[in-house]
């Protein structure tokens, strides 16, 4: 399980740093087209925004499983310790919900909706774009699961099982 994180990691780091490199890219482009050769070029300002949208989310899917993301540790720092895993069991059984329920399952829902709309500048299908709301659920219920499982063999070793 810890290879497949691994794996995962390395996957959404590659990935969320080419499209922020593209990005960078393109937003220079943009500003040479626009101002030096005064040829504005909306399919870049708008691959831009889909890329964008890519990033944020595959991003904090990544934060997500390095437990970098902002969490409230004031309210469960204030119970025992049996108290806190139960509370980060909740939560985490919380989090796998959240994300299935409107990230894999609403953002299939809008995929399925956009299929048929197209971008107004590059002709790109609307259902890649929203692809990255269920795609970026799949990989923080993947952490969330890899976690527990960590966490309960952390327990179990502490309890000598």
């Amino acid at each position: 399980m810890n290879k497949a994180k691994k794996w995962v990691d390395k996957l959404l780091l590659s990935l969320s740093s080419l499209l922020i490199i593209a990005m960078v890219v393109l937003s220079i482009w943009q500003v040479v087209a626009r101002y030096v050769l005064s040829i504005p070029s909306p399919a870049t300002e708008e691959i831009t925004r889909f890329m964008l949208i890519w990033f944020g989310l595959l991003a904090a899917s990544y934060v997500f499983g390095a437990k970098k993301h902002i969490a409230i540790l004031f309210f469960r720092e204030k119970f025992a310790a049996k108290t806190q895993i139960s509370i980060e069991r909740i939560t985490d059984t919380l989090v796998i919900l959240v994300a299935s329920i409107l990230m894999v399952y609403g953002g299939i829902k809008v995929v399925m909706l956009t299929i048929a709309q197209t971008a107004p500048a590059t002709g790109i299908s609307m259902a890649f774009v929203y692809m990255s709301l269920p795609l970026s659920g799949l990989f923080i219920i993947f952490y969330t699961i890899h976690g527990m499982l960590t966490n309960k063999i952390k327990e179990n070793q502490e309890v000598g099982v």
